[in-house]
């Protein structure tokens, strides 16, 4: 299988597209997956000895969150899962992970490398899922605020449920940031709404 952007939105329509309480899902990794895009290939023209896979990116971008069409819970766990059941090597499956696992899950486990983005298009993914929800990119702080935001008005939620997620955020939101600096560095941009 190729990895580009042709594969990730076949799999992103397969696993989102037929399930109606999924398509915010959808529509969020359309704009996730075009970003990436554009994100990756101005990094990969700015610092061609990185050897950026362009569709990689694009790919994990489209295909990222297809792992809710199993369960919100560790929904990143069940995209690696979907991903090698569908025939992609784990090396790249495990590129797609991309949210606060580490802090919700790793610090407990006493494993936080296994939720860690791995490698360059790890880190663009995590910051392109973070920077966009849908429309124009934000940034990483501002996208941590809407979460939060969005998640306390959800009525049907559990109280703590609520109160562990933003505060993982809160945990997560100085790695997130890392990631922004990073990638806008690479790019040579001082803000998102350069690419």
């Amino acid at each position: 299988m190729e990895y580009n952007a042709k594969t990730g939105k076949e799999l992103m329509r397969k696993y989102l597209g037929n399930e109606p309480k999924l398509a915010k899902r959808l529509e969020h990794s359309v704009a996730v997956g075009d970003f990436s895009f554009k994100v990756s290939r101005r990094i990969a023209q700015k610092n061609p000895e990185l050897s950026i896979g362009v569709g990689l990116c694009e790919f994990l971008g489209y295909c990222h969150d297809i792992g809710y069409s199993m369960a919100d819970g560790k929904h990143e766990v069940h995209t690696i899962e979907i991903l090698i059941k569908e025939g992609i090597d784990i090396k790249i499956a495990r590129k797609a992970m991309h949210g606060q696992l580490a802090e919700q899950f790793g610090e407990r486990e006493r494993n936080v490398e296994k939720y860690l983005p791995i490698g360059i298009e790890g880190i663009i993914l995590t910051y392109c899922d973070m920077s966009v929800r849908t429309g124009e990119p934000i940034t990483i702080r501002e996208r941590a605020k809407e979460i939060i935001e969005r998640v306390r008005a959800i009525p049907t939620m559990p109280e703590q449920l609520k109160k562990d997620i933003e505060d993982n955020m809160h945990k997560a939101l100085p790695r997130f940031e890392r990631y922004e600096q990073i990638v806008l560095s690479l790019a040579g941009v001082k803000s998102a709404s350069e690419f």
